[in-house]
């Protein structure tokens, strides 16, 4: 049995006598392909007790026998063999030329240029290769000293600790993709590169920077030169791409991209931090085909996993960041609850979530020291302060243990609201939930306080719900998250005119809404200073809700 192929318009045949025959673009091969589609060791042939077989040896482009991939084949008279861009015929072969043709050395490969071809190179498949797949790395032992002598005296490992280097020292996203095209453009022979990311929150791609020459520019105008079809084909496959001649590429033909940009050689490579991908890389030579090789194209690939893991740990940081100043001003705010679920879902958003000022449905709560003012007269500012400090802290547990929101303390008097920024449907319960643990614990604080002698308070409580605007208000150099509307001004009317000491008073549809969770009696009609229209209210009888 033979096997026939056509290179460069020549014929060429390889009669398997041997029980072994290997297929490759290196020299060391019997059957040398000269591409760059085929790798070193590509294939081989053997004999085995069926006949002969065809065995892929792990190679890159992978090996196909009549238009199907395959590991392993039995091969008979007739079949095609396809290998990178080379069909071979396997055909029976003359028993007179046997002894022959196998007597031949093998066939020396004949100079550049080589074939035009597509190298695909999987992401999986570098993993392994390089040792970065911790899962694989049992399978073979290496020769470490070896390894390490050709690591030094390679120049390539100079340019990936220069990465290093410079990459740990960069403080923003920008630099360190212009760090990595500082290390591509001195190590590659490249004209033009470009980096584009994926959205965080779409999976749109957009060049962050595009280099031509020594000339850089971030997030460029208008139509870049890359290919589209490439830049697929790499984030959806998860692999490395390089063309030698993208013109003539059969495998990119239908680019239109290619031909608009005059993309020739060229190479892109995705940016892959574990099971991410954030971006692509793509360097392209307009002007020469042929001039980049499968080790080019592992350099490209681990330069864009450096950048990759780079960018995502810059991101990170912004991120983390981001969060710790949303959560510092929102922790004075909002219960803990409440502010976890705000900045848990998207900490990006949280600060626009919360400080944007929109309409919302919510409950109010005043809660005032009934007599505070006359007593603070007769009282030192330390003791005063020790008084507030006493009634405040409790009240704010109280509020922030039913997921409400802190607005801010007025005097002796707290204000807060349930319902926003995260919308709950039970505010006007949690309202005056929290406002009988107001008055519980302000119970044991005067029974404490009379214990040791000293003057004790009631505290006066009004609740009020409906339409509220809801956002950070204030001025340019300072503002403050808060609500407003007719729903805060009945609700500190109530607590002022309507509230008893020791009691808690709510609006007409703070007890609509309440639906008889809560014991409660009718007060009745009231005129509230400044407001056109009366007011129902009610008072909650101080017991567990039913």
């Amino acid at each position: 049995m033979r096997v026939r192929w056509s290179h460069q318009g020549r014929e060429e045949s390889r009669t398997l006598v041997r029980e072994e025959v290997k297929i490759g673009r290196g020299v060391e091969n019997e059957v040398v392909l000269p591409d760059f589609s085929v790798s070193r060791r590509h294939a081989v042939l053997r004999l085995g007790p069926d006949g002969w077989a065809i065995h892929d040896l792990e190679s890159t482009n992978g090996v196909q026998v009549n238009r199907v991939t395959v590991r392993k084949a039995l091969l008979r008279p007739g079949d095609l063999i396809k290998v990178g861009i080379f069909e071979l015929t396997v055909e029976d072969a003359p028993e007179a030329s046997a002894a022959r043709t196998d007597a031949l050395p093998a066939a020396a490969p004949p100079g550049p240029p080589m074939g035009t071809a597509t190298i695909v190179r999987s992401i999986a498949d570098f993993s392994a290769q390089y040792g970065l797949d911790v899962k694989s790395s049992g399978a073979a032992r290496l020769d470490k000293r070896r390894a390490l002598d050709e690591a030094y005296s390679s120049k390539i490992f100079g340019f990936m600790t220069r990465l290093a280097r410079l990459l740990i020292r960069s403080e923003s996203v920008d630099e360190v993709l212009a760090r990595v095209f500082e290390i591509a453009f001195d190590a590659l022979p490249v004209d033009r590169g470009f980096i584009l990311l994926r959205g965080e929150k779409s999976s749109e791609t957009v060049c962050e920077l595009a280099r031509f020459k020594d000339r850089i520019e971030y997030r460029p105008k208008g139509d870049v030169p890359v290919s589209r079809t490439m830049v697929e084909q790499v984030m959806r496959d998860r692999v490395a791409l390089l063309t030698y001649d993208a013109q003539s590429d059969e495998r990119l033909a239908g680019g239109e991209s290619i031909r608009i940009h005059q993309i020739r050689a060229a190479m892109c490579a995705p940016l892959w931090s574990g099971e991410k991908i954030i971006g692509v890389l793509q360097v392209d030579s307009p002007f020469h085909a042929g001039t980049f090789n499968e080790q080019d194209l592992d350099l490209l690939t681990a330069l864009a996993n450096f950048a990759a893991v780079a960018v995502e740990r810059l991101r990170n940081a912004e991120i983390a960041e981001l969060e710790r100043k949303v959560r510092a001003r929102l922790e004075r705010y909002h219960s803990p609850s409440v502010l976890e679920s705000i900045v848990s879902t998207d900490p990006v958003a949280a600060e626009d979530v919360v400080g944007r000022v929109k309409h919302a449905e919510a409950t109010v709560l005043f809660a005032d020291l009934a007599g505070f003012t006359a007593l603070s007269e007769k009282l030192a500012p330390a003791e005063v302060a020790e008084m507030l400090e006493g009634f405040f802290t409790p009240a704010v547990e109280a509020i922030f243990e039913e997921g409400g929101t802190l607005d801010k303390f007025i005097g002796d008097c707290v204000m807060a609201f349930f319902g926003a920024p995260v919308a709950q449907d039970d505010h006007a319960r949690r309202a005056v939930r929290a406002a009988l643990r107001i008055l519980e614990a302000q119970r044991a604080w005067n029974k404490a306080r009379a214990r040791r002698g000293q003057p004790t308070l009631e505290v006066r409580i009004a609740v009020n719900s409906g339409a509220v605007v809801v956002g950070d208000v204030g001025s340019r150099k300072r503002v403050d998250y808060t609500v407003l509307g007719n729903t805060v001004n009945v609700a500190a009317r109530l607590e002022a005119y309507v509230g008893e000491a020791g009691e808690i008073t709510i609006g007409g549809e703070t007890h609509r809404l309440l639906g008889g969770a809560f014991p409660t009696e009718p007060l009745g009609e009231f005129q509230l200073k400044g407001l056109e229209q009366r007011v129902q209210a009610y008072r909650v009888l101080a017991e567990k809700p039913a």
